[in-house]
């Protein structure tokens, strides 16, 4: 309370806090737990995605693999095929 020369007596009210009433801790819990369930969610879903990146990337490598078997295989027989038919033609 302050009183100053030819003025009313003011006083100053303490500021109002926040009160922490059951609500607002359940409120608080709720929101806590929804974060919780979140981030559990968003570690399997990445858990997961890997998973399936790791089967792509292994099935790429295997077509990848068998494109070159047959590549060098179908290589392999059309230059022998040209080999015998020149060395025939030289005779």
């Amino acid at each position: 309370m302050t009183v100053m020369a030819g003025k009313k007596a003011t006083t100053k009210a303490p500021k109002i806090q926040r009160l922490v009433t059951p609500l607002v801790l359940q409120r608080k819990r709720h929101r806590l737990a929804q974060k919780r369930r979140r981030a559990t969610k968003k570690r399997e879903e990445a858990a997961e995605y890997q998973k399936l990146l790791a089967q792509r990337l292994k099935e790429a490598k295997e077509r990848k693999l068998e494109r070159r078997r047959t590549a060098s295989h179908s290589k392999s027989s059309v230059t022998r095929t040209d080999s015998v038919s020149s060395a025939g033609g030289k005779k």
